[in-house]
Parts: C-alpha cells; sequence; structure tokens
C-alpha cells in the first residue's frame, strides 16, 4: 500500500484530517473549472491548469494577497482498515491560513485515543506487509522540502527541512499532545495500536454532503461530456 495522495492516504485508516468543507473543492467548483472534453480528461487521467486556477504552491506559504477564507478542517471517516487518525499533507497551509499541523493537533485532542499519522506533502507512508517505509523524491530539491530539520528531528512550519511523517499520541489522560518523527521503516505494529473508541464527528459533515451530492460521478455529471471507462466508452 502507498498511503498518499490526499483523500487517497485517508480512505484506508479510521479517520482523517479532511479540506472537504473548502469551497473550492466543491463538486460544483471543480466542474466549473472544466470546459472542455480535452481539458478533463487528458492522458495521465488528471485536468490541465487553466488561467482561473490558482497555481500549485511549492511552499506552504501563497504568494497571493488574498485575505484568508473562513472553512473548516474537519474529520471524515475512513474504511477502518488501519487504525489511526490521518493527516495528509500535514506542513501545508491552505486557503483558510491554517496550517494542518496545527489544526490536527486540535483534532487529536478531541479524539485522544487515537494514533494520529501527519503525512507531508511531499512524503509517502508505504506499507508492505507487516512493514513499513517513509519515502520521498530525493534529489530533487523542488521536491525536497518538508518539515523535518535534520540532524535535531524537530518541526518546522516554515517547511525548512525534508519531508516525513509524524506520529502523535494523546497523553497524560488527555492533557497533553505527544509528537515523534516516524523512523523511516520499521513494522507497522510498532506504530499502531487499536483506539478505546473511535468517535465519527458531525462537525459540518451535513454541508460536505449537502454540496457534493452523491448524483452521479463527476465526469458524467458534466453536461455533454463523454469520459473514457476502463470499461468502455460512456456518453
Amino acid at each position: 500500500w502507498l498511503l498518499c495522495g490526499s483523500a487517497g492516504a485517508i480512505c484506508w485508516w479510521s479517520g482523517g484530517h479532511s479540506d472537504s468543507i473548502d469551497p473550492d473543492s466543491y463538486k460544483e467548483a471543480k466542474l466549473s473549472s472544466f470546459s472542455s472534453h480535452s481539458d478533463i480528461d487528458d492522458d495521465d487521467g488528471g485536468g490541465t491548469h487553466h488561467d482561473s486556477d490558482p497555481p500549485p504552491q511549492d511552499s506552504q506559504h501563497s504568494d497571493s494577497e488574498e485575505p484568508s477564507k473562513e472553512w473548516d478542517y474537519i474529520r471524515v471517516d475512513g474504511l477502518s482498515i488501519l487504525p489511526g487518525l490521518c493527516c495528509p499533507h500535514h506542513d501545508r497551509i491552505q486557503s483558510n491560513g491554517i496550517l494542518r499541523a496545527h489544526d490536527f493537533d486540535d483534532m487529536m485532542l478531541r479524539h485522544p485515543t487515537e494514533v494520529g499519522i501527519g503525512i507531508d506533502h511531499n512524503a509517502a507512508f508505504l506499507i508492505d506487509g507487516d512493514d513499513y517505509r517513509v519515502i520521498y523524491p530525493e534529489g530533487d530539491e523542488a521536491l525536497m522540502v518538508g518539515s523535518v530539520m535534520l540532524p535535531e528531528e524537530i518541526f518546522s512550519e516554515e517547511r525548512k527541512g525534508v519531508p516525513g511523517v509524524w506520529i502523535k499520541e494523546v497523553v497524560m489522560n488527555g492533557k497533553m499532545l505527544s509528537c515523534r518523527l516516524c523512523p523511516r521503516e520499521g513494522k507497522i505494529g510498532e506504530l499502531l495500536k487499536v483506539p478505546v473508541r473511535v468517535e465519527s464527528s458531525v462537525r459540518h459533515m451535513k454541508v460536505a454532503a449537502l454540496e457534493n451530492p452523491d448524483d452521479g460521478p463527476m465526469r458524467m455529471s458534466y453536461p455533454g461530456f463523454g469520459a473514457r471507462s476502463l470499461f468502455g466508452e460512456s456518453g
């Protein structure tokens, strides 16, 4: 298993730290950014960038002078194949102006029996049987940006270190959060534990569900669009 890629990381765990309440992530907002077949269905399965799209950020900080938008990160349920609470893009600040690592700390205190897994934007968590590895694109200076300051193994809010994964646990009877750097490799059983309880959160979930209706695949819901499929053509 390769645990990276935002929701592609969250889904395997008991739950995750999600930006699903970000208005820019809503279904209609995503659909409105596309204008043609070629815009959406290019060769690698992703969309092309438009002038109206925000440019990719190499840093957690945006150069834009636009004010921060008002929305909150939320806890979403996963498939519970792995016990734990996962936070992708752990070292990034998004359009609400809040560092995900800090908000994840607060979420952990609300869910004190779960182990937290904070995966930096340029890192991935690879599980192979009972073993795990933390990987990132070594040798690529543009992507060698993350929260891990070495050799001290301390967290850098300014992302002046290398990518990594952080393990978080609530201790002292729920009064304090412990945070440690995940080793580059080891046994998955040494990191995780089955929580005493998993509390699903309804915080903003009704809004997220309303703005992302289950009325068909995104591509099929776009008027006049014919999507390629592994199972043949559809239109």
